[in-house]
C-alpha cells in the first residue's frame, strides 16, 4: 500500500464548539476542491470562506484550504476515518501512468491532477444517484441534505445529520418524499429502501462478486440503471473499471472518441470505453467529466456553494 508519511497527531479544541482539529493534509495528495466537486458526491458543500463541510459516517468534518494543503476538523469524528474515505493510501501517480496517453485524456489529467476517487458508503451513494435523474448537481446536494435533516440523525445536535438508513426512508411518506422535490424519483428511492432493509447482506454480497454481476444485481432494484448502477459501482464499491455514462459523457465520448460518426449507440459506447480506458477506466472517466465540464465553462466547486441561508443555519 502506498504511504501518505501522514501520521496521527493529537486531537485540539476549536472555536469552543466541539469541533475538533485534526492537523492537516498536504496538497500534494489530494486536491480536495476537484475531489469534491467532480460529482461523485453530494454530501458536501462550500462555505463563503472557500472551506467545505460534510459528513463521512456519524461524524462531520470541515476542510479548510491552504497554500500548501488544508487544515481539517471534526465534529465526533477521527482524522483515519477521513484520510480513508479521501482514497489517500491508493497510489494515485502509478495508476494515472497506467491510464491511456490520448490528447483528451492527457489534458484532462493535467486538468485534474488532485483529483482522487472518494470511498464512499454504498447505500449513501446509491440513495444519492436515484435522486439525480433529470436534476442538476447542485439540487441533487440539496435534496439529499434534507432527506438527512428529515430521515438522519443529529450530530452532537448540530444541523449536520447523517444519511438516512433504509429502513428509514422504507418507510417514509410518499407526501414528506415528494415535498423535497424528488418527483418520480421519490417511490424508487423508496422502494429500493425496502428491499435493502428486508436484505441487509445486499451490499456485502455485491463485495464478493464481479463488478458484471453485481452491476446486473443493482440493475435489478427499482429505478436503477446502468448508469446509476455503474455510479455505486465506481463510488461506493470501489471498481475502479466501472465506467458511468452519463448526458455529458456520451457528449464527450462522441464527440472527442467518434468525431466522423453522427451517432454511435450507448452500448458501443461502454465496450469501447472499457476497452480503451482499461481496468482503470473509472479513474479516467472522472477526469474527463471534471475537464469536459470545466471547458464547458462550469465551475464544479462554485455548484456546491451553500446558500447564504444554508451556511447561516450551521452557525459558521
Amino acid at each position: 500500500m502506498f504511504k501518505t508519511g501522514l501520521s496521527p497527531i493529537a486531537k485540539t479544541s476549536v472555536r469552543g464548539s466541539g469541533w475538533e482539529s485534526l492537523g492537516r493534509i498536504s496538497r500534494a495528495q489530494i486536491d480536495c476542491e476537484q475531489s469534491l466537486s467532480c460529482g461523485q458526491t453530494f454530501a458536501w458543500g462550500r462555505l463563503r470562506d472557500d472551506s467545505w463541510v460534510g459528513v463521512i459516517g456519524s461524524a462531520a468534518y470541515r476542510i479548510l484550504p491552504e497554500p500548501d494543503g488544508y487544515r481539517i476538523e471534526s465534529l465526533q469524528g477521527n482524522r483515519q476515518t477521513l484520510l480513508d474515505y479521501l482514497s489517500l493510501s491508493r497510489n494515485w501517480e502509478q495508476i494515472l501512468q497506467e491510464l491511456p496517453s490520448d490528447a483528451a485524456l492527457a489534458a484532462a489529467r493535467s486538468a485534474g491532477r488532485g483529483l482522487r476517487i472518494l470511498n464512499q458508503d454504498p447505500w449513501e451513494s446509491l440513495a444519492s444517484f436515484l435522486c439525480s435523474p433529470v436534476k442538476p448537481i447542485p439540487e441533487i446536494r440539496r435534496i439529499t441534505w434534507k432527506l438527512r435533516a428529515s430521515w438522519g440523525t443529529s450530530i452532537a445536535g448540530s444541523r449536520f445529520f447523517t444519511f438516512p438508513t433504509p429502513e428509514a426512508l422504507a418507510f417514509a411518506e410518499q407526501e414528506r418524499l415528494l415535498a423535497h422535490r424528488l418527483g418520480f424519483r421519490a417511490r424508487f428511492l423508496r422502494a429500493t429502501a425496502r428491499r435493502l432493509a428486508d436484505d441487509p447482506a445486499f451490499f456485502p454480497n455485491l463485495r464478493t462478486q464481479s463488478t458484471l454481476e453485481a452491476r446486473a444485481r443493482l440493475c435489478e432494484l427499482p429505478g436503477v440503471g446502468e448508469k446509476i448502477a455503474d455510479c455505486v459501482l465506481l463510488f461506493g464499491l470501489g471498481r475502479l473499471d466501472s465506467f458511468p455514462i452519463d448526458v455529458w459523457m456520451k457528449r464527450l465520448l462522441r464527440s472527442l472518441y467518434f468525431p466522423n460518426r453522427r451517432h454511435v449507440p450507448n452500448r458501443e459506447l461502454t465496450k469501447s470505453a472499457a476497452a480503451h480506458f482499461g481496468p482503470y477506466g473509472g479513474y479516467a472517466q472522472q477526469l474527463l467529466y471534471f475537464w469536459y465540464r470545466q471547458t464547458a465553462g462550469r465551475n464544479p466547486a462554485r455548484e456546491l456553494e451553500l446558500r447564504p441561508d444554508e451556511e447561516a443555519e450551521l452557525d459558521f
